[in-house]
């Protein structure tokens, strides 16, 4: 009668189990653990254009009001809504995770996609401040605008904003007052990531809703807000860089030798059964 060697079997893969775990751990202790970083933007505006084309929306602005806008009202005035997050509290070398956008909505009229792109020139946030009526006030000097990044001297190189054309996320959103998440993405993380790399790249998102609606406008909470609650945020989550002084040490080569031979033990076994 056949009888098995399980003592060996088990001692040999406990063996491997065992350089296994020292690996696993000797790696966790030399890795650094996922940070969480909360960051409120750094300045937002809403910008507001015809939608005939016309000029006459060209010297509006929003900088300093409670309120962040995107679609289109009753008088078909189109708006858009710009947003850039100061990420140098976030250690450089850092590797982004992931990348959460969270914005409050106060009013809506309608359900529709809203997506974010990324912006491609800098834009200012100026002293004009429209309240809650929704068409804004007019544009004071360094205000972003339809026309100007920088009101009135510095013009976008394309009306209603310079941005990448196809979005970094985007969701349905719908009614308020609510909270909405645009969820990470690998274009978010990548967005961020290459901010963290190249600060001066930094230049935000702008946010899109349907521009071709009809009085299908959105009125959500801005950096401005006067309480905390609803204030739009962008969550991150990222790897820090290990101190400088600081190495993962590489396996001895017996502890190494010995795992890949219980993992090539394992596949024989497996495929004599």
């Amino acid at each position: 009668m056949f009888v098995p060697d399980t003592g060996r079997r088990f001692g040999f893969c406990m063996g491997a189990l065992c350089a296994s775990l020292w690996l696993a751990a000797l790696w966790a202790a030399s890795a650094q653990g996922a940070t969480e970083y909360r960051i409120t933007p750094s300045a937002d505006t809403t910008i507001y254009a015809e939608q005939s084309g016309g000029s006459a929306y060209d010297a509006i602005s929003d900088g300093s009001g409670p309120n962040l806008w995107t679609a289109v009202i009753v008088a078909g005035v189109t708006r858009r809504a710009l947003l850039r997050f100061d990420l140098s509290a976030i250690p450089p070398g850092s590797r982004v995770l992931s990348a959460r956008v969270e914005l409050f909505v106060v009013r809506a009229r309608d359900e529709h996609a809203t997506s974010l792109h990324r912006v491609l020139a800098a834009w200012g946030e100026g002293g004009s401040n429209g309240g809650d009526a929704g068409v804004g006030a007019p544009a004071q000097a360094g205000d972003a605008t339809w026309s100007h990044r920088f009101w009135p001297q510095q013009p976008w190189a394309q009306r209603g904003g310079d941005f990448i054309s196809s979005s970094s996320a985007s969701r349905l959103v719908g009614f308020g007052p609510a909270s909405y998440a645009w969820d990470s993405t690998p274009q978010l993380v990548a967005d961020v990531q290459g901010w963290l790399t190249q600060p001066v790249a930094n230049h935000g998102w702008i946010l899109i809703g349907d521009d071709q609606g009809l009085q299908n406008a959105k009125r959500l909470v801005s950096r401005i807000s006067a309480t905390d609650v609803g204030r739009p945020l962008l969550i991150v989550s990222v790897e820090p860089p290990p101190p400088a002084n600081v190495r993962r040490i590489p396996p001895p080569a017996w502890a190494a030798a010995l795992l890949g031979a219980g993992m090539a033990a394992v596949i024989v076994r497996r495929r004599r059964r």
